[in-house]
């Protein structure tokens, strides 16, 4: 079957799946598009035809976090990641079978759902394991690796045959953002406020402030008032309306899941 074709019908499923999507360089890593954004909101069917009607060639990035409802565990065998695997596994028990795919040089990518708290990328959980979560993404396939090999499904875990599994316990105390961690300092919140965000930074610039003033006790609705008229006062030009409102709801499902979770430790 035509690459392409392949290429089409794997967006409509990671569509369907309601996964977050980005073109990615065809044997590459890298985003053809600002993709900031798209870690607060899934992209509109019209967008992703006009990416993939312009760079016929391009791969899939699948975005994980809360906004796709996805973690993903990179397992990389260049830097030791299969041994590294094992052994977390017999330390606390092996993980169970979840929707997985291959890369070119043999890495694995195990998906599972997201927690939902808010879950950063870890990069060196383990030699040659990082996970992405809230703030990351994923190649997918039929992606072309650089090796010339192009992602795929592991047999009777693609999407459409396997269920996502729950993020083990010990790899979610492992990566969970601590409560007691040290935040920016007051001076950049003033400036973030004072400078506003510029085009391709004002979603994450609205989920920054959101978090920051929910964590400091600011009612819900006051901060979703405050972020409304903050952007079309200082945003360059302002957001609709309607994508604020998405991404500041967004982030207050985060962190009233993130207090729900403290408050059972």
């Amino acid at each position: 079957m035509d690459t392409r074709v392949l290429v089409t019908e794997a967006v409509d499923d990671y569509i369907a799946h309601g996964w977050s999507i980005i073109p990615i360089r065809s044997g590459d890593k890298r985003p053809l598009v600002r993709w900031e954004e798209f870690q607060y909101r899934r992209p509109r069917v019209e967008e992703v035809q006009a990416w993939f009607s312009g760079w016929p060639e391009a791969g899939i990035g699948i975005v994980t976090g809360a906004v796709s409802d996805l973690v993903v565990l990179d397992v990389d065998p260049r830097h030791g990641g299969e041994a590294s695997l094992e052994h977390l596994e017999r330390q606390h028990g092996r993980l169970p079978a979840t929707v997985e795919c291959r890369s070119g040089d043999g890495g694995r990518h195990l998906y599972f759902a997201h927690p939902g708290v808010l879950l950063r990328n870890k990069v060196g959980l383990a030699p040659g394991v990082d996970l992405r979560g809230d703030g990351g993404y994923v190649v997918a396939p039929p992606s072309l690796h650089a090796s010339g090999v192009r992602y795929a499904w592991v047999r009777d875990r693609q999407p459409e045959m396997a269920d996502l599994a729950p993020l083990p316990d010990w790899l979610l105390r492992q990566t969970i953002e601590q409560p007691g961690r040290l935040g920016h300092p007051i001076a950049h919140w003033r400036r973030l406020v004072r400078e506003g965000g510029r085009e391709g930074k004002r979603n994450n610039t609205i989920a920054s402030l959101a978090g920051h003033l929910l964590r400091h006790g600011v009612d819900a609705p006051v901060v979703m008032e405050i972020l409304l008229c903050w952007n079309r006062v200082r945003c360059q030009p302002p957001l609709v309306d309607e994508e604020v409102v998405s991404v500041v709801e967004s982030i207050k499902r985060l962190h009233a899941r993130d207090d729900q979770l403290r408050s059972r430790g």
